[in-house]
């Protein structure tokens, strides 16, 4: 499922080829996935001036063995599409013969970003619930932001390395924080937010922060 892509180097204008894959399984494709979580994937180096340049492309992941599939896109239209593909497609209503029925308890989602898709990944394999991620990540950010003065927080991500689940955290100005992912309040949060958050299933597939913040507005 890739195809080669060109186009001139921002720098040298280099003719450059590069690799798009319109679909990755992780359970069947381990070296496309390895690729896919260090970013890899995404990038191209000419060959005359070794400049890297990120190529974005859409793309399907999935995991057949543990039951989650992600639709990287990059525009809120086609945000509309895949909704209503994934709707159809857990309805046993295919939009064409070669299309089967997804079984209906495969999780769904839509990202928006390389790295939105890298986070999701790293989430669903550490056996983790993105919509419980997705509100612990704001009780961390809120946390970091009392500490800061003159600064804002301007990304939280899940992530796993070796191992070690933690919450890295991005400050507008460049500073970096690192905190370990706390068992117990993940397991606070699902019991506060576990049976309210389950409307996303089937309805809403784009779970972000965005998403987290009007869920505990609702119900704080």
């Amino acid at each position: 499922m890739r195809s080669k892509v060109s186009f001139k180097c921002p720098k040298c204008g280099q003719n450059v080829e590069a690799e798009q894959w319109s679909a990755v399984s992780g359970d069947k494709n381990p070296q496309q996935k390895a690729k896919l979580l260090d970013g890899s994937l995404f990038k191209a180096v000419c060959r005359k001036c070794g400049r890297v340049s990120t190529v974005g492309y859409p793309m399907i992941y999935n995991d057949m063995k543990e039951n989650y599939m992600i639709w990287l896109v990059y525009d809120t239209e086609e945000v509309g599409h895949v909704t209503e593909y994934f709707k159809k497609s857990k309805s046993g209503q295919p939009d064409d013969d070669s299309q089967e029925p997804v079984d209906p308890g495969c999780r769904q989602r839509i990202v928006l970003s390389p790295e939105a898709l890298r986070e999701k990944i790293m989430i669903f394999d550490s056996g983790l619930d993105d919509k419980i991620v997705e509100i612990m990540k704001l009780a961390y950010s809120k946390e970091a932001q009392i500490k800061l003065r003159g600064d804002t927080i301007a990304a939280a991500l899940f992530s796993n390395r070796d191992g070690e689940k933690q919450i890295e955290m991005y400050t507008e100005k460049g500073k970096a924080f690192v905190a370990p992912v706390s068992r117990a309040l993940y397991e606070q949060l699902e019991d506060k937010y576990g049976g309210k958050a389950s409307y996303a299933e089937d309805r809403v597939y784009v779970i972000d922060d965005v998403w987290a913040w009007q869920l505990v507005r609702q119900f704080q």
